[in-house]
């Protein structure tokens, strides 16, 4: 007679040879195993490794050592594949923290990680299309995982223990965030010449609205009563409403104005602009017609996750901040951004300072910007992310969290330089609050008006760009 779960004999013995119920961890069950639960095991690399999907049969043969170089596999840079941990090559790494240390000296690293132990610090790769790491609903065709068995010859049924839990996170949410999107100037030229404000868009639309929550810095006014400036080389921003389409083609939900154009055109120009962005159902934030208004957290609930987004002017906010009783952007005050942040804190499990910051054409950010972002997750920001430099610059973890100072242009005319033509899409996933992914995806802006994905060489200048400027300021600590 089949013996059931209650049967058996739980009592010590002396070799698990001679135990009637056996539990075990495993990669590879049995096929007499009963499987009770299975969690998918990531593949685990350097985040600084120029490589995003594989298939299934090539990271096999990457965590086996068969393939040798991640050029093999893709990789615009030669690199030796060096599988972890050292002793049990293609087994899940045993020590989470060490694997993080061990990828800082081997960049060609690669390891498999439990879902529920990976953070940002590692980069994940996508196998055979699949991403459990960003959409845990792709964890059940996912390659690799491991199992929790239950053996034991006829000792006990699987009708005892059900169909295996599959586990996974609680919640999973992605969020997308992009650099200045400066849709005036050459850029309104080119759009009101081909008839179509998505058309900076295009190429990069179906990246950016992939994610549950899409933000962006737009740096310029939207408006149909006052006349866009004639001079090809003003620095006053402005596109008609229709900017929105090209915003809404794209998949974003939140923009900040917190930036030293969104003021261009006063108080008439904002108001302008903020209705077009509401009517759009985009959502402002880092502006408004007081301070109080203009320091308010723009909070979306995701599936029952509340993230907030915080945005301050760091470059004009002592010229065009909003005061008590006039319209203009949240100043870039560090007593202001920790009360916000703190008092934010009370509203939303994630609160995001977006921070208008930093000197124009420069890879490494200020002493200054350094100290304020380190205030901002005392105060208990989730991370940090800047932008108006007009270049990438690299990012940099206190207390565990990341720092992201610059994601460069987005949309924008500077075609005078190859830095400026350069930015960064930031894709983000928590797992509830925990950062499980932090990914770049680096673009190139093109003919004036319209960035593209990259990838080979032209993705490598842009992340060594990024690393170069993170090791600054990793050899120079803050004291």
């Amino acid at each position: 007679m089949q013996k059931t779960l209650g049967d058996a004999r739980l009592d010590p013995a002396t070799s698990p040879d001679e135990a009637d119920v056996r539990v075990a961890l495993t990669t590879t069950p049995a096929d007499d195993a009963i499987t009770v639960a299975r969690e998918p095991l990531v593949v685990a690399v350097s985040p600084r490794l120029p490589v995003r999907a594989v298939s299934a049969e090539q990271a096999r043969s990457l965590l086996s050592g068969a393939t040798h170089d991640w050029a093999e596999v893709g990789s615009p840079t030669p690199r030796p594949v060096v599988p972890l941990p050292r002793d049990a090559p293609g087994s899940p790494a045993p020590d989470y923290e060490a694997l993080v240390g061990e990828f800082a000296s081997e960049p060609g690293g690669i390891a498999l990680v439990p879902l529920s132990t990976v953070d940002f610090r590692v980069g994940t790769l996508v196998i055979d299309g699949l991403d459990p790491v960003r959409h845990p609903d792709q964890a059940e065709p996912y390659p690799f995982h491991r199992y929790l068995v239950v053996e034991g010859a006829d000792s006990v049924s699987a009708d005892d223990f059900g169909p295996p839990a599959q586990l996974l996170p609680d919640q999973a949410v992605t969020i997308t965030m992009v650099g200045d999107i400066i849709l005036g100037r050459t850029v309104h030229t080119i759009m009101t010449r081909l008839g179509d404000f998505t058309a900076p868009f295009h190429l990069v639309a179906d990246e950016l609205k992939a994610a549950d929550l899409t933000v962006g810095d737009l740096e310029c006014s939207l408006s149909d009563t006052i006349p866009p400036p004639t001079d090809p080389y003003t620095f006053s921003f402005m596109t008609r409403t229709a900017g929105v389409e090209g915003l809404r083609l794209a998949g974003i939900d939140a923009v900040s104005q917190a930036n030293n154009h969104s003021m261009n055109f006063g108080e008439g120009g904002m108001v302008d602009t903020l209705a077009a962005l509401e009517g759009a159902g985009i959502v402002p934030f880092g502006i408004g017609p007081d301070l109080a208004t203009a320091r308010a957290p723009a909070i979306f609930d995701i599936r029952g996750v509340r993230v907030a987004y915080l945005g301050y002017d760091g470059v004009t906010g002592n010229v065009y901040g909003a005061t008590e009783s006039s319209p203009g952007t949240a100043p870039m005050v560090l007593d202001y951004i920790v009360a916000d942040i703190e008092q934010t804190r009370q509203q939303a499990d994630l609160v995001i300072p977006f921070i208008h910051w930093g000197v124009e054409y420069t890879l490494t950010p200020s002493d200054e910007q350094r100290l304020i972002a380190r205030r901002a997750i005392d105060a208990g920001a989730a991370l940090v992310v800047g932008s108006h430099p007009h270049w990438v610059q690299g990012m940099e973890v206190y207390r565990g969290k990341p720092i992201v100072y610059s994601l460069g242009n987005f949309v924008f005319d500077q075609e005078w330089s190859l830095e400026t033509k350069q930015g960064l899409i930031l894709h983000l996933a928590f797992h509830g609050t925990r950062l499980a992914a932090l990914r770049f995806v680096p673009v190139l802006i093109e003919n004036y008006y319209r960035p593209r994905i990259v990838d080979g060489q032209e993705m490598t200048t842009i992340l060594d760009r990024v690393w170069a400027s993170t090791d600054e300021l990793l050899a120079a600590p803050l004291e």
